[in-house]
């Protein structure tokens, strides 16, 4: 955040300066990626905090923080995103004069810090802090572009590269921005991850000895890599056992370690709450 925020001030003091709306743009971005890495920031530290201090609230804690701040950064960036498209279309057709030397030199120093940052980063996997390190990321991406357009328009003097790269810069950012909304607003949605297909489990578990049926199968992801499961299985056989059977085989085939399970005995399965009966079933009154 203090990289960050170093080359917030310093695009914003240069953008002015030469007049380009590219720095500007990306200074623009650079704002919204100190936010992102805010919002990240006080999302782990909270859900980490939940995990520490229990409310009875919050069964589950706060986990899904994290990935509510994933998707706020995402929408952050889709509406710098227009900003920054509305603004480069309005140079088009104002064109402003640039002082390409000024922008080079503050480009430079911004894609130093940002590729410092990116390094950081770069190295966890979570949907937090992916988020984040995207942002810098297209920031890096940000800076070359602008780099190239200060060299470009300082041998040729075309003033329409500057918002030509600005748009480009606007298109980069709106791909990655797109993809965290999508896997953030998946994981709201309690989809099942993509690589557990939630029908091979019920046939997984449907192959195990002394399974009769295997119905009610939810999976669903709480937070990143946080994954729980819930089943309703049928069986003539010790509920201690059965029980223990499926967790080890979710456990060890899906790396679910969180897995609820309902045991049923054929009488009961045909009246299953919610559940659909088990077919050529008889209904039969019982307590």
């Amino acid at each position: 955040m203090a990289i960050t925020t170093s080359i917030l001030v310093l695009q914003i003091v240069g953008g002015v300066v030469s007049g380009s709306l590219a720095l500007l743009s990306d200074a623009g971005h650079v704002f919204v990626d100190l936010g992102s890495l805010l919002i990240a920031y006080t999302g782990l530290h909270l859900a980490a905090r939940a995990r520490e201090r229990h409310d009875a609230r919050y069964t589950f804690g706060l986990r899904r923080i994290e990935i509510l701040a994933a998707l706020t950064n995402g929408f952050l960036l889709v509406g710098m995103c227009i900003f920054i498209a509305i603004e480069a279309v309005e140079r088009f057709f104002d064109p402003h004069d640039v002082h390409a030397e000024a922008m080079l030199y503050v480009a430079i120093a911004g894609f130093i810090g940002n590729g410092i940052s990116a390094w950081y980063l770069h190295r966890s996997d979570h949907i937090t802090t992916q988020s984040a390190y995207l942002h810098v990321l297209t920031d890096l991406g940000s800076s070359a572009g602008v780099i190239v357009a200060a060299v470009l328009l300082e041998l040729t003097g075309w003033q329409w590269i500057d918002p030509a790269i600005s748009l480009a810069i606007a298109l980069i950012i709106l791909r990655g921005a797109g993809a965290v909304i999508y896997r953030a607003g998946v994981i709201l949605m309690e989809s099942a991850p993509q690589n557990i297909d939630p029908e091979n489990v019920r046939t997984g578990l449907g192959a195990l000895d002394g399974v009769l049926d295997v119905h009610d199968v939810h999976i669903w992801e709480l937070g990143h890599r946080d994954v729980k499961a819930s089943v309703h299985v049928v069986t003539d056989q010790p509920t201690d056992d059965m029980v223990r059977n499926v967790q080890a085989y979710l456990r060890e085939h899906c790396s679910i370690n969180h897995a609820t399970v309902q045991v049923e005995s054929p009488l009961l399965a045909s009246d299953c709450g919610t559940c659909d009966p088990l077919p050529n079933t008889e209904h039969e009154e019982h307590p």
